[in-house]
Order: C-alpha cells, then structure tokens, then sequence
C-alpha cells in the first residue's frame, strides 16, 4: 500500500486490499462488521501513519451505511440512559480552578479538562487558548477532525476564567513535553494519570453514569456542557445549538469556506447530567443563562447578534453605520480620555484620525493597517543615520587632533583586535569540527536502529499474508521482534518505573522488555479498544505464551513484579481462570501487532526527525 497512488488503477488495487484483510479476518472467525471493526479501524491507522491523507483511505474500511449498522447498538442503549442531576455546579468549578492552581502536572490538566470540556490529548499537546473575554477563550486544536483542509477555530466558555485558564495551560505544557508523540502516545502516557485525578477529586461530586465509562469522559464531554449552558446559554437560544456550538460538534470545513455549521450527530452524549431541580430553584427557576448578568460575563460572539446598534447617518450620502458595542466602548473611552465634548465632537476625533493615518500610510508608502510598522521603520532608520553620523564626527575629531601618528596607531590596534578575532573563529571552528563528527557517529547508529525497524515491516507483512506472529527464536540469526525494538528505542517522557526483575542467572533482559511490553498493549487493547468483558482478556501465564516465545518462569516471574495486571484485573472484575474461555487468540495478536507497528512507525520517524 505504500506505493499506491490516487489514480483510478491505485484505487482499484486499494480495494482488491480492502477485499483481501476482510477475507482473512473471515477465515479467522471474525465475520461480523462489529467483529472487523476494531481490526479495519488498526489497519487505517497504519495508512494515516505513512501519509495522513493515504488514497486507500477512500476505499480500504467500511461504508456509511455499514458504520450505521456497527453503532446502532450504542445508540439504542444511550436513548435508554436517565439524566444524572448534578447539584453542585460551582463546587464542579471551584475543585477545577485549585487543581489548575497546582504544581502537579496530571491535577492542572485535570482542572483544565473541566474548565473547558476538552479531551486530555487537546489540554496536553493540540490545544491553543486566546483570551476572548473575561469567561470565554478561543479554542483551536480539536482532535478527530480527519484532517480538514481548514483549521477549526471556535469560542468556548471556561468554567473559571479565561486568564487563569490560559496561564495553567501554558504552565502544563512547560511541565510535560509531548514534542515527537503522536495524540495515541499522548493518550497512552498520560491520560490514566488525569482520569485518576477526576475520579479522587470529583467522586462525590458527579453521580456515576451507566456503563463502564471513566467518569473523567463525562467530565470534560456532558458535566463541561451541562453546567456551562446553565451558566451562559442565552435564554432564546435552543439549548441543543448551544451544546453543539460549545463543544465544538461542527461539520468538516472545506476549502474556501469559514462559516461554521452546527453537527448534531452526537446529541446523544449531551444529556447525560442536569441541574438538579433544586439548584434551578435557587435561581428562580431559571435553566439557562443565569450567570449573563454578571460583571464581566458576555454572550459568546456566535449568539451576539443583539449586541450590535443600528444608527441612522445621512451624512456623505450613506443611509446608516453599524457600530459594534466594542466600538461604542472604545469612542466614550477616547471621549473621557481626550475630553471630548460631546459624541459629535468624538466622531469627529475618530474621523480626523483616520485622516491622519490614510496621509501617512500613503507618505510611507504602505496599507492602513501597516502604518505602525512602517513609521517603526523608518524610526529605526533614522537611529541608524544618527549612528553614523556620531561615528563620522568621532573618526574627524580623531583625525584634527592625533594627525597621522594616532591612525597609525589607530590601525595597528584594529589590526591586532581582527587577529585575535581570527584566531576565535578558528577555535570555534574546531568544536564545530568535533560537534559534526559526534552527530555523524550518531547517524550511523539512527540507521542501525532503521535496518532493525525495516526487519519488523517485514515480520507485520507475514502477519497479513496469513503466516501469524513470527517467534524470536526462529532460527539462530533472527532479526529482533517488534516488541523488542519498539522497547529498545522508545523512552517515554512521563512513565510510572517498573518493578526490577531478580536477576538469578536465568533472567533475559530482552525477553523481559519484550514481556512488559506486550502486557503494556493488552491492557492498552482492554481499556481503549475493547467494548464490554467478551472482548477484554485477563492476563495470565496462558495467554502470554501465547504471544511471545519466552520460558514459563520468566513470564511467571515478570507477571509476578507487576503490580498494575492485579489492579487492571480488579479494575474490571476479570478474575477466574475460565475468564478467557471461549475467545479467539488470534484477534489479540493481531490488535498487538499492528499497535506494536504502530509505535516503531512513530519511533522512526522521531529519528528521522533527530
């Protein structure tokens, strides 16, 4: 697939592909579309990691129609859900502004997440916060918008305020570096951290939800939208546009178009929360907007149409001008300002101002809206010209009063200062000279690293052509595993230390990492991938000599040093040893293999990058 091109010929191959996985997974007893959902979705993810706008991506996956039938269980158990009230929104928002106020990492993303009901993935790496008014940011940087030629960017309300939100952001983000990992990564590393967080900090807070959903999810997607229409939704716009408008649920923008148009499609995950009846109560009643009073608080510039003033001018042949309130702010503060009379006389100061800067974008030679830069310009222009015309007087003042011995003087001293700076520039060029010769040793040992990585493509084709998981000790020269190499190269930034294994002599420092490893991505496979207890497998001696070709003893030792398998399996009640009864092997290997792909595909492109 990697060479396929966007030509009726690359898309008739890329369907011939698409035929061939969806037959495979049939013979391996994978034959319904919610069976091949999970491995369609891993072979996708692989394309958009070689090119995220890969032809196959038309052809290789499912139709909408198809997609409908793969949801249409989800729906129907969402529409029986009951609303959860919530009765105490500001404690919410309270708990959220001192978690942003910490110095731990996971507790401010947590806060942020709450402040502005976007994802941990948004709050840690893509999000970018802008002050829009004292309650409200811009927002940009929302993940799963399939790669829209135009950049979604949309005002959100903040559940504290915007300034305290924006400076809690830019603090995390010097806290955790994300540079080189992709939004999975992000997920894998650091999520569980923040979703800990929620659920110690606001437990008592938010009543449970059905299902088996963290209650960080509900957090940032319906308790944020929840508490924030009760807050700021005016009360003449339908509470459904609000939601949609807030958390971001717009339609995939196209080229050459800004309007923004309202999504509905996930309408369903709205109203899970209420406010609680007698919170309403406290408020006379009021379900929507009861903080628009407020110093301070405005109505986000989409629902603003009020906002603006219509004046009727008949001067200079126009019929009428509309001012912005912003603007009508900013005329009586320039009328305070300047002591204006009266408001004709401060139209009148607005107008001659204008006046004055149309004459001097057109004496510097540029646009309006350029007029600052161009007189900066020419002002630093003129410093220079005073620079040099000091120099001149200097150098003729020396001349009048030295005579010809001081410039001989004057040039042996210059020439004794360019040797000097000779000889520095050569020092530097020697450490130059040693800095290059480091990073080509360092290149030499990236393109080991790819030779290893280009074994493990080949081990992924065999993987598809029907040929299952190749063992590591296939023969005496065989090239490492994914497993391995994925954890000889990735260092993540932010990861809780693994238990020493007890080195007896027969311990494996590789087979060891490889175990590890594959443990990580079963239970990576369990809480992202997997949808309820049939598709969750328990980890056990079993199931890992299954994965990996390593001995009994070691598998059983390195399951005994992880403390994390026992809470996993407590975390979802997977306990007994038929727990695992009845499920194909084969659909865990695969999962894991594309993962494990997946991660040195993002490895070596970070090399590439170093």
């Amino acid at each position: 697939m990697v060479g396929v091109e966007d030509t009726p010929a690359g898309h008739q191959q890329a369907q011939a592909f698409d035929d061939l996985i969806k037959a495979k997974m049939a013979a391996r007893g994978l034959v319904t579309l919610r069976q091949q959902k999970n491995p369609i979705t891993d072979v996708r993810r692989v394309l958009k990691a070689i090119d995220p706008h890969h032809p196959a991506l038309a052809d290789v996956g499912f139709s909408k129609a198809e997609w409908t039938d793969i949801n249409l269980p989800a729906e129907e158990a969402v529409a029986g859900r009951v609303a959860k009230p919530i009765e105490n929104p500001d404690t919410i928002a309270t708990l959220a502004a001192e978690l942003m106020a910490s110095d731990e990492w996971a507790e401010i993303a947590a806060g942020v997440t709450v402040a502005t009901g976007r994802r941990s993935a948004e709050v840690l790496k893509t999000a970018q916060f802008e002050m829009a008014s004292k309650w409200s940011v811009w927002f940009e940087g929302a993940l799963k918008r399939r790669s829209e030629p135009v950049t979604l960017r949309f005002e959100i309300p903040t559940l504290v305020e915007a300034e305290r939100v924006v400076d809690a952001v830019e603090r995390l983000r010097a806290l955790v570096d994300t540079e080189g990992m992709d939004n999975r990564l992000v997920n894998r590393y650091y999520s569980n951290d923040v979703a800990q967080v929620c659920d110690r900090v606001f437990a008592e807070l938010v009543p449970p939800r059905e299902g088996k959903d963290t209650l960080y999810t509900h957090l940032f997607r319906a308790v944020y939208g929840t508490i924030a229409t009760f807050w700021f939704c005016p009360p003449q716009v339908p509470e459904l546009e609000f939601r949609a408008a807030i958390q971001g649920h717009y339609k995939v923008l196209e080229e050459g178009r800004t309007e923004l148009r309202r999504s509905l499609a996930a309408a369903r995950h709205y109203f899970d929360y209420e406010i609680a009846d007698v919170v309403i109560a406290q408020h006379g009643g009021k379900r929507k907007g009861v903080r628009l009073d407020e110093p301070g608080v405005k109505v986000l510039g989409e629902f603003r149409g009020e906002d603006v003033v219509e004046k009727e001018v008949t001067k200079m042949g126009l019929k009428r001008v509309l001012i912005t309130e912003a603007d009508k702010e900013q005329v009586i503060e320039w009328q305070e300002q300047f002591a204006i009379a009266s408001q004709d006389d401060a139209v009148g100061f607005v107008v001659g101002a204008a006046e004055k800067a149309l004459a001097i974008a057109e004496l510097v030679g540029c646009d309006v809206d350029e007029v600052v830069g161009g007189v900066e310009g020419i002002l630093g222009l003129v410093e220079v010209g005073k620079a040099k015309l000091a120099e001149a007087e200097r150098a003729i003042s020396l001349i009048e009063k030295g005579g010809n011995q001081s410039l001989v003087e004057q040039s042996l001293a210059m020439a004794n200062e360019f040797n000097g700076f000779l000889k520095q520039e050569n020092e530097q060029l020697k450490q130059e000279r040693g800095k290059l010769r480091g990073e080509v040793e360092q290149l030499r040992s990236q393109l080991g690293q790819f030779e290893s990585m280009k074994q493990q493509f080949l081990q992924f084709q065999q993987l598809f052509s029907g040929q299952g998981m190749v063992a590591p000790a296939a023969a005496t020269a065989a090239p490492q595993t994914v497993a391995q190499a994925v954890a000889a190269t990735e260092t993540p930034v932010v990861k809780a230390e693994k238990p020493k294994s007890v080195s007896d002599g027969r311990s494996s420092p590789e087979a060891e990492r490889e175990i590890n490893l594959i443990i990580d991505e079963i239970i990576q496979f369990n809480e992202q991938t997997a949808q309820d207890d049939e598709e969750r497998w328990q980890i056990n001696q079993s199931v890992m000599k299954q994965l990996c070709s390593r001995s009994q003893a070691i598998i059983k030792r390195v399951l005994e040093s992880r403390e994390d398998v026992q809470e996993h399996h407590d975390k979802y009640g997977m306990h007994g040893r038929r727990f695992n009864v009845g499920k194909d092997i084969e659909v865990l290997k695969q999962a894991i293999a594309v993962a494990l792909c997946e991660d040195v595909l993002s490895h070596g492109r970070n090399l590439n990058r170093g």
